[in-house]
């Protein structure tokens, strides 16, 4: 991931395809790293606000219309290594944490 536009590149590449910036190993597990430690926080906050078993308001496809209600099954989680997601009962699997209505709208 390049740290500087975080768009993704191929490990092979010296150079970021978008930006031009250049990616050396640190500097890839250094992005990687903070990019972990970010969807990290964000599981950490969701866990906090929300418990196994609450009901949460989620769009399990594009963010459009009205969310619908699913019951969680478990704490969030980082879902390899690159989405912070978490399970829900009532269909759709797992969601990711970006789709999950905000607690402050609800």
């Amino acid at each position: 991931m390049c740290p500087r536009c975080y768009r993704m590149v191929h490990r092979a590449r010296s150079r970021c395809d978008g930006c031009g910036a250049g990616l050396t190993a640190k500097g890839r597990a250094a992005a990687v790293a903070e990019r972990q430690a970010v969807l990290q926080a964000d599981c950490d906050a969701f866990n906090r606000r929300h418990s196994v078993g609450d009901t949460i308001r989620v769009w399990t496809g594009p963010r459009e219309g009205e969310p619908i209600e699913r019951v969680t099954k478990g704490p969030a989680y980082i879902l390899g290594g690159h989405t912070a997601v978490v399970y829900v009962s009532g269909g759709g699997g797992c969601i990711a944490l970006s789709h999950v209505e905000s607690h402050e709208q609800i």
